[in-house]
Formats: structure tokens, C-alpha cells, sequence
């Protein structure tokens, strides 16, 4: 049932409309890269373009010194505040852990890292996401499609597939996606090298890392969380479909519920711990901001007299509302079925 529901989705205008997205951001995304550690510009006082023309070994070394001063700089502080102690305690680890004391070729995985989050991809993936599942069973229940799988022998089978489908299909997506990148990655800038030393040599805010992160490791917990992202609002987008009686309400339902994280931010009498943690684990943020999220430090929330670590509490509220995500499209699915 899933192939059917599959060759489907290919065949409808929206099926069209999501492979034209796709095709467009694989095509936009592999011109896209940040400043590499042997690239160096600026704007001078007159708002022209200076480019620095050392050779790019010079420039890489110059950078990564400056980076291990920093360190070392927040290494030797000697502090009580629990969040700064944190920030103080991963930098001597990092220091102390380091392989290398200097600049070694990491540009493969720092376009790749680029690539694997930026907001143009996570905002026409989230738009394919949202279209397809919006969609989903609003189409059948306008075209009066449903009442012919509800009298069938496989409505069971056809109603589950749809939300089975919602949990493997943008899996799928980023995973191509991500194939794609990496073989163009791959031609563009060479084998991918010293995936195993310290992640900070990728990041840019890389003194905010919560962990001693390897590069592989920390591209691996970046790709997950992406991932875990996308099929959570393919579930939530699923859910809206199966409740709605239009393809706009279903649209809207599933749009209110990723920006009501963010618009509560904006909600001052609101505890500040929920506040805390709104302000990092919404939607909004996490697919436009995932850097500042993922792998990062951003500090404690008092809950019921415990101090716990934000982003750790941002990860399990994730996780929770996918699963409560599940159950709402299964309970759903169990009534439309009874009825």
C-alpha cells in the first residue's frame, strides 16, 4: 500500500509541484557553500570587497590559531557560574583532547555541514514536506475517493500506509538529498579528510559545543536531528489532513502548529523556563537556526527545583511530539474507521 500511495502522490499536481521543488534545490544547493578556512574577505570603510590573496594554507593557519587562542583564552577562566563553568569544562576538553595544534583539511566536511542544514533546503523541504501530507486524505475526501477505501477489504492497510508513509518519505527525501550533496561535494572538493578530529574546526560557533564532538559525530547527530525534524512535521502535516475537509484548513492547521512555539516566545508572562526553552526548541528556529541548536550549550532551565540542560529538554520535547503525533493520526485513523 505504501507503492500505491507512492505512485499516487507522483501522479498528482502536488506530486509535480514537489518533484519541480526538489529538483530546483538540489540544483541551487550545490552552488552554495560557506567561507572556507583558506578563504579570507572583507568589506573595507568604502563597502568594497577586499580579498585576501595569501596563499590558502596561510590563511587556514592564521584562523585556526586564532580559534585555539579563544579556547584557550575560555580554558583558563576560573568561574562559578554553572552555564559559563559548562562552556569552560568542553573547551579543556577539547584542548586537551586535540590531535593536532594545527590547521589540517577539513573543507570537504565544512560545505558539507554547510549544506546539510541551510535554510533554503530545510524551508523547500519543509514546503514539499507540508504539501504532500497536508494533502494526503483531504484529496481523497474531496474527490470522494475515501468512501470507496473505507468500504474496501484494505482500509485498514490504506489509512496506516498513509502514516506509515509520513515517517519514511522524508527520510527518503533528505537521504537523496544528501546523497546528491556529497557526490557533488565529492568532485568538487575532493575525498573527505580528518572526519575524526574535533568538531570545533567545522562549527563557527564551535566554543558553544555542548560536547567533544568528532566532525563525523557531529555531522551524524546534525543529519539525525534534521531528519527527526522533517518526519515530525510530516506526522503533525498528516495529522491536519486527516481532520480537516480541505486542503487550506489542512495547510493552515499544519502552519499555526509550527509557528506557535515561536509566536509564543513573544508571550512575556509566561514562566521563564518555558520561555527558555520555546525560545530555542521551536519550530521556526530550529528549521531556519538548526547551528544554534544542534550539538550546542545554551544553558539550564529550572524544572520543579532541578537544573537540566536546555537543548537536552528541546531534544525529548521533540522526540514526544512525534510520537504524540503518531498517536493522534492513529487514534484519528481508528475513528474515521469505526465510523
Amino acid at each position: 500500500m505504501i507503492f500505491w500511495e507512492l505512485k499516487k502522490i507522483l501522479k498528482s499536481k502536488i506530486g509535480l509541484i514537489a518533484l519541480a521543488l526538489f529538483i530546483f534545490l538540489v540544483g541551487t544547493t550545490i552552488f552554495l557553500k560557506p567561507i572556507l578556512e583558506t578563504e579570507n574577505s572583507y568589506r573595507n570603510d568604502k563597502y568594497e570587497l577586499v580579498v585576501d590573496t595569501r596563499p590558502g594554507k596561510e590563511i587556514a593557519q592564521e584562523k585556526f590559531d586564532e580559534k585555539i587562542e579563544q579556547l584557550e583564552r575560555i580554558a583558563s577562566n576560573s568561574v562559578n557560574d554553572k552555564a559559563i563553568k559548562r562552556i569552560v569544562e568542553v573547551t579543556r576538553d577539547n584542548l586537551r583532547l586535540m590531535k593536532y595544534k594545527e590547521y589540517k583539511d577539513i573543507d570537504f566536511y565544512k560545505v558539507i555541514n554547510h549544506r546539510t542544514h541551510h535554510p533554503l533546503m530545510s524551508l523547500i523541504m519543509v514546503i514539499i514536506i507540508i504539501l504532500i501530507f497536508s494533502n494526503i486524505y483531504t484529496d481523497e475526501r474531496i474527490s470522494g475517493v475515501n468512501n470507496i477505501i473505507l468500504s474496501s477489504k484494505n482500509k485498514f492497510r490504506a489509512l496506516y500506509s498513509k502514516l506509515a508513509l509520513a515517517i519514511i518519505l522524508p527520510i527518503i527525501l533528505y537521504g537523496f538529498y544528501l546523497g546528491i550533496e556529497f557526490l557533488v561535494t565529492l568532485v568538487q572538493y575532493g575525498a573527505p579528510l580528518n572526519g575524526d578530529l574535533e568538531a570545533f574546526r567545522i562549527v563557527d560557533n564551535g566554543i558553544l559545543l555542548n560536547s567533544t564532538y568528532t566532525i563525523n559525530g557531529y555531522l551524524t547527530l546534525k543529519i539525525g536531528t534534521m531528519a527527526l525534524i522533517f518526519v515530525s512535521i510530516a506526522v503533525l502535516s498528516s495529522f491536519f489532513s486527516f481532520i480537516s475537509t480541505n486542503s487550506l484548513g489542512s495547510i493552515s492547521g499544519a502552519l499555526i502548529a509550527l509557528g506557535l512555539g515561536k509566536a509564543c516566545t513573544i508571550i512575556k508572562v509566561l514562566p521563564k523556563p518555558l520561555l527558555d526553552i520555546l525560545s530555542k526548541g521551536n519550530y521556526v528556529d530550529l528549521i531556519f537556526y538548526p547551528d544554534k541548536f544542534i550539538g550546542m550549550y545554551a544553558g539550564t532551565a529550572n524544572i520543579f527545583g532541578k537544573s537540566l540542560d536546555i537543548i537536552s529538554l528541546c531534544n525529548v520535547i521533540l522526540i514526544a511530539l512525534l510520537f504524540i503525533g503518531v498517536i493522534l493520526c492513529v487514534y484519528t485513523c481508528k475513528r474515521i474507521l469505526n465510523r
